[in-house]
């Protein structure tokens, strides 16, 4: 059998729901991606959180039905998107923290553990306001302020054209707020 055809099969598969499809996907797919990203981050557990990142995305993407014609590209570009973003925060922090005085890092540093309890809540009300709320609405939501793409790369992933992006990122953030201040 074809790569191309094994794809096909494994993806029609878990669109179609089938959880030992999803099992066999992740069996093959964690230890090659966990040593792909860990080769570039050199940090075991940084690189477990990316992985497991990796297969989310894939798996939401596969479950929306996205025209994905070979699922091991498809993960190793993720893949190679999330170091890309991790490589650029970790340097964006280096460079804020290395510029300010170490008094003001420390000062900092205990507001926001006192602000972490805090944070965890609002992003806990997050998730359970995006549970709520239609799911084409979450995933426009999470596609531009989580994954932070543009209303032009969203049309573009989603297959539509820039206003309907824009007019249902409209509609979705109004649905998010009302839902949001429900809870």
């Amino acid at each position: 059998m074809k790569k191309n055809s094994i794809d096909a099969l494994c993806l029609k598969q878990i669109q179609e729901g089938n959880e030992h499809a999803l099992l066999k996907l992740y069996a093959y797919f964690k230890k090659p991606l966990f040593l792909f990203v860990n080769r570039q981050l050199r940090d075991v557990q940084t690189s477990e959180e990316i992985v497991q990142d990796i297969f989310l995305a894939s798996i939401d993407a596969m479950r929306e039905k996205r025209q994905i014609k070979s699922i091991s590209a498809y993960m190793y570009a993720i893949a190679r998107h999330k170091i890309v973003d991790r490589l650029r925060r970790k340097k964006l922090k280096k460079i804020l923290l290395s510029a300010i005085p170490e008094y003001v890092v420390n000062a900092c540093a205990a507001v926001l553990f006192q602000e972490e309890t805090r944070e965890s809540e609002i992003s806990d009300a997050v998730y359970h306001t995006l549970k709520k709320i239609p799911n084409e609405y979450a995933l426009i939501i999470r596609l531009k302020y989580i994954e932070g793409l543009s209303v032009s790369d969203i049309a573009a992933k989603l297959t539509m054209s820039f206003k309907s992006a824009e007019s249902m990122l409209f509609r979705a953030r109004k649905a998010f707020v009302r839902s949001y201040q429900s809870t």
